[in-house]
């Protein structure tokens, strides 16, 4: 049986011309490169998760733009409902991987 829906947020990331990714460190996802995201925390904004979920998956701050799209990840185990923004980098470095992720470029 398929848990309730969790929120979870994503964000695209653009930074002279480039997109930021994490390669995915840990759960059914290990090793796969993708955007930085994850589950939005009780009390919390989608706005605030963008901005905790990138700085621990890559070290950057981003202020958060506007609402891309949903998106909706169903399997056996788990049920995401997925808003994805457009984010831009507050700090101009060099991402740095940490919380789950593996590696972040």
């Amino acid at each position: 049986m398929t848990p309730p829906p969790v929120v979870a947020v994503s964000a695209v990331v653009i930074d002279n011309g480039d997109i930021l990714l994490v390669e995915r460190g840990a759960g059914s996802a290990v090793g796969d490169w993708a955007i930085p995201g994850g589950r939005v925390e009780p009390g919390e904004t989608l706005a605030e998760a963008v901005v905790r979920e990138v700085t621990e998956e890559t070290a950057l701050t981003v202020t958060p733009g506007a609402l891309i799209g949903l998106s909706e990840v169903v399997a056996e185990s788990h049920h995401y409902v997925v808003a994805c923004f457009h984010a831009a980098v507050a700090d101009h470095r060099d991402p740095v991987a940490g919380s789950d992720a593996a590696d972040a470029a």
